[in-house]
């Protein structure tokens, strides 16, 4: 199990990822072109059809996986907070 920083971590390379343009860009396009090649598929390829699905499936997949170690990083950054927060509450009422 990581640690809350390590999921602190991870979350801000996550975000970086999400944020950044070049990704934007290349999984819209890539989800825009799926799209497409499965709106102008023949209804008979059935097969090509459930590839071109289930590629969009897991280009989907793959971004959720990112957007969870993001929120994972920013629970764990607020539980941090929260640690921190009850420490110098309990060093204001027992001063070392």
């Amino acid at each position: 199990m990581p640690t809350l920083e390590e999921r602190v971590y991870e979350g801000n390379r996550a975000r970086e990822c999400l944020e950044n343009e070049a990704f934007i860009w290349a999984f819209e396009g890539y989800e825009k072109e799926l799209t497409e090649a499965w709106r102008t598929s023949p209804a008979r390829d059935v097969e090509g059809r459930e590839k071109i699905f289930l590629t969009l499936h897991l280009l989907n997949k793959l971004k959720d996986k990112i957007t969870q170690s993001l929120e994972t990083g920013k629970l764990a950054d607020l539980e941090i907070q929260h640690k921190r927060s009850l420490m110098d509450r309990a060093k204001g009422i027992w001063p070392l």
